[in-house]
Protein backbone atom coordinates (compact mmCIF):
# COMPACT_ATOMS: atom_id res chain seq x y z
CA UNK A 1 0.00 0.00 0.00
CA UNK A 2 3.09 2.32 0.76
CA UNK A 3 4.91 1.46 -2.72
CA UNK A 4 2.78 3.65 -5.50
CA UNK A 5 2.47 1.49 -8.53
CA UNK A 6 2.31 2.83 -11.99
CA UNK A 7 -1.29 3.31 -11.28
CA UNK A 8 -1.39 4.94 -8.33
CA UNK A 9 -2.10 8.86 -8.11
CA UNK A 10 1.08 10.20 -5.91
CA UNK A 11 -0.90 13.47 -4.76
CA UNK A 12 -3.18 10.86 -2.96
CA UNK A 13 -1.23 7.60 -2.35
CA UNK A 14 -0.11 7.80 1.46
CA UNK A 15 3.74 9.64 0.42
CA UNK A 16 1.96 12.66 -1.01
CA UNK A 17 -0.68 12.50 1.71
CA UNK A 18 1.67 12.42 4.32
CA UNK A 19 4.14 15.24 2.74
CA UNK A 20 0.73 17.34 2.40
CA UNK A 21 0.26 16.89 5.86
CA UNK A 22 3.85 17.96 7.18
CA UNK A 23 3.72 20.84 5.39
CA UNK A 24 0.54 21.86 6.80
CA UNK A 25 1.99 21.22 10.13
CA UNK A 26 5.59 23.03 9.73
CA UNK A 27 3.66 26.48 8.67
CA UNK A 28 0.76 25.74 11.37
CA UNK A 29 2.91 23.40 14.09
CA UNK A 30 -0.50 21.90 15.60
CA UNK A 31 -3.85 21.27 13.91
CA UNK A 32 -6.34 19.53 15.30
CA UNK A 33 -7.36 16.26 13.22
CA UNK A 34 -10.65 17.90 11.73
CA UNK A 35 -8.42 20.79 10.90
CA UNK A 36 -6.04 18.70 8.96
CA UNK A 37 -8.39 16.77 7.19
CA UNK A 38 -10.34 19.16 6.17
CA UNK A 39 -7.63 21.32 4.55
CA UNK A 40 -6.62 17.87 2.73
CA UNK A 41 -10.29 17.36 1.10
CA UNK A 42 -10.03 20.93 -0.32
CA UNK A 43 -6.71 20.74 -1.24
CA UNK A 44 -6.98 17.15 -2.99
CA UNK A 45 -10.67 16.42 -2.69
CA UNK A 46 -12.74 13.89 -1.21
CA UNK A 47 -10.90 10.97 -2.55
CA UNK A 48 -8.10 11.76 0.03
CA UNK A 49 -9.87 10.50 2.61
CA UNK A 50 -9.42 7.14 1.71
CA UNK A 51 -5.33 7.08 2.53
CA UNK A 52 -5.50 10.15 5.14
CA UNK A 53 -5.03 8.04 8.19
CA UNK A 54 -3.15 5.73 6.68
CA UNK A 55 -0.87 8.36 5.96
CA UNK A 56 -1.06 9.97 9.28
CA UNK A 57 0.03 6.70 10.96
CA UNK A 58 2.82 6.61 8.70
CA UNK A 59 3.80 10.09 9.96
CA UNK A 60 3.49 8.41 13.66
CA UNK A 61 5.38 5.61 13.16
CA UNK A 62 8.22 7.43 11.56
CA UNK A 63 7.94 9.60 14.87
CA UNK A 64 7.25 12.57 12.80
CA UNK A 65 3.53 13.71 14.36
CA UNK A 66 2.69 13.38 18.07
CA UNK A 67 -1.41 13.10 18.98
CA UNK A 68 -2.52 14.01 21.91
CA UNK A 69 -6.37 13.13 22.35
CA UNK A 70 -7.32 15.06 25.03
CA UNK A 71 -7.31 18.87 22.79
CA UNK A 72 -7.53 16.37 19.75
CA UNK A 73 -4.20 17.71 18.29
CA UNK A 74 -1.22 16.74 16.28
CA UNK A 75 1.78 17.96 16.70
CA UNK A 76 5.21 18.36 14.83
CA UNK A 77 7.72 16.94 17.00
CA UNK A 78 10.99 17.63 14.56
CA UNK A 79 11.58 18.76 11.03
CA UNK A 80 14.82 17.42 10.89
CA UNK A 81 14.92 13.86 12.97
Amino acid sequence: MIKPTKYTNIDLSILGLSSEILRLLIVDGSLKYNQILGKIIHKKGEEAKENFLLALSFLFLLGKVDYYPEEDVIILTSVNK
